[in-house]
């Protein structure tokens, strides 16, 4: 009977932890604290896994956004810009028509143009840096590289004067030269545009 109740108390004494209480048998496999205060991770598995280390970022499933939807927490989107405006859309044209101070505009702008071709005295960039802000631009590529040295005319002799205003948006206008009058062939946009040089045309014959 002795010898039994001191084989009882020694399995009991080796069973006892160092510290805290009896130690539980289950312990272990439900993954709660074992003894000396260590936690033991375990899988489904029954696998130890290391304890995960302070400050590591936590993996796992997170709310992703689901066609386009913005993720759970985001701020809801807002539209507070107004919409833009193209403030740079062409105008309604001006209607064109013909009177004295379109007449006198268009003698103006032939007289000018002329003027500019005439005056072969100048040098080539100076020649055309006069004579290019009178034309259209399908006019300036055809003028762009002539020489002022082999145009025939030099001098305006007299006053312009309109011959053809058939068209509101066209018209010719004869010039009198040291060679005879040159045809300035005009054309406008609308009413409200300048009259710009289309064609400068030499005397017939020249």
């Amino acid at each position: 009977m002795v010898i039994t109740v001191v084989v009882l108390a020694i399995g009991t004494w080796i069973g006892w932890p160092r510290e805290g209480g009896p130690v539980d048998p289950t312990a272990q496999d439900a993954g709660v604290a074992a003894p000396g205060g260590q936690d033991d991770f375990r899988n489904p598995e029954g696998t130890s896994d290391d304890p995960p280390e302070a400050g590591a970022p936590v993996t796992g499933p997170v709310d992703e956004p689901v066609d386009g939807q913005p993720a759970a927490g985001d701020p809801a989107v807002e539209v507070t810009a107004e919409p833009e405006f193209d403030e740079t859309a062409p105008s309604e044209p001006v209607p064109a028509t013909w009177d004295d101070t379109v007449r006198a505009a268009a003698r103006d702008a032939a007289l000018a143009t002329m003027t500019a071709f005439a005056a072969t005295d100048r040098s080539a960039a100076a020649w055309w840096d006069a004579l290019e802000p009178l034309l259209t631009p399908q006019a300036r590529p055809v003028y762009q590289d002539v020489d002022p040295r082999l145009v025939p005319v030099t001098e305006v002799t007299g006053d312009p004067e309109v011959t053809d205003e058939t068209s509101t948006l066209l018209a010719e206008v004869s010039v009198p030269t040291d060679i005879g009058p040159y045809t300035v062939l005009l054309t406008r946009a609308d009413g409200a545009a300048p009259w710009l040089a289309e064609q400068i045309r030499p005397p017939e014959g020249s």
